[in-house]
């Protein structure tokens, strides 16, 4: 059996012998590792996002229309400062010092040549339609930040932060990875700078356009794992041959869910079968 990679989407296997859907919110936290003076920053769930750690990454598809159209867009990433005060929920565990003002910082972008990460501003409540800062692929020194911190900057107010409203887009379709830290923008730890000390740089995948993370095949089956943004319904195409066009359902479309996803083809005939996932609708 021979099992080979032709590209992001396809791949082939040569056999030897015989509703309108809602949108989801993944929130990464920014906290501090105490409250003293140049403490530093953290993310307190970064190392479930981190890409060097593993292969997660957010799925982003093209947007063919609403206000990212033109871009690859997938579910909302909320980056959140931890509070500080019961009113809003605290104290919770790494909260950064009152009087800090947190923001995240998009440090360095990885990923195809001529691409670029963009970052869109929310409301809090609504999404806008215009791009607030671009940070081009080979950045490795960016100083473009989000604010995450509600609170003003004010001298002993809680750090807290949770705005919605806000997305990350990609322009190529393509693997990036890309550097975010916390730092303190506030201005009043010693010496009228700020209270901590930056975070270490958490690296994030974003994958634009659909892939297949893996294929295995179990004698007459044929199993294919992905990501894909949730609302978004994908179906498994096969063919025997690239040179035409009779690609054919293999399996029932599969709506994505942002986590890792199985779809099978249960009847795999002998010979060679190139496969591809397709996204069969788009989001607004």
């Amino acid at each position: 059996m021979r099992l080979s990679a032709i590209n992001a989407i396809i791949v082939v296997l040569g056999w030897g012998g015989s509703l309108l859907p809602g949108r989801a919110d993944t929130h990464i936290f920014g906290g501090a590792l105490g409250t003293n003076q140049n403490d530093k920053l953290f993310f307190s769930n970064g190392g479930a996002f981190d890409a060097t750690l593993g292969g997660y990454y957010f799925p982003q598809v093209l947007r063919t229309n609403g206000l990212n159209a033109g871009h690859y867009r997938g579910e909302v990433i909320s980056f959140t400062a931890l509070a500080a005060l019961p009113e809003n929920g605290g104290p919770i565990p790494g909260h950064a010092a009152f009087g800090a003002q947190l923001a995240v910082q998009v440090v360095s972008v990885a990923g195809p040549a001529g691409g670029s990460l963009a970052f869109w501003e929310g409301d809090g409540e609504s999404d806008l339609g215009s791009i607030t800062f671009s940070v081009p692929v080979g950045t490795t020194n960016g100083t473009n930040h989000l604010l995450i911190s509600e609170n003003g900057g004010e001298p002993e107010t809680d750090p807290y932060g949770h705005i919605h409203g806000r997305e990350f887009t990609t322009s190529l379709p393509g693997t990036f990875v890309v550097g975010f830290r916390v730092i303190d923008v506030s201005g009043n730890g010693a010496g009228g700078g700020a209270i901590h000390s930056p975070s270490d740089v958490l690296q994030v995948r974003f994958q634009a356009g659909l892939r297949i993370d893996a294929i295995q095949t179990f004698s007459n089956r044929v199993t294919a794992s992905f990501r894909s943004p949730p609302g978004i319904s994908n179906v498994l195409e096969a063919t025997t041959a690239l040179a035409g066009s009779n690609w054919l359902p293999a399996a029932a479309p599969l709506r994505g869910n942002n986590s890792l996803q199985t779809i099978t083809d249960t009847n795999a005939p002998v010979g060679n079968r190139f496969y591809r996932l397709r996204q069969i609708n788009n989001l607004p």
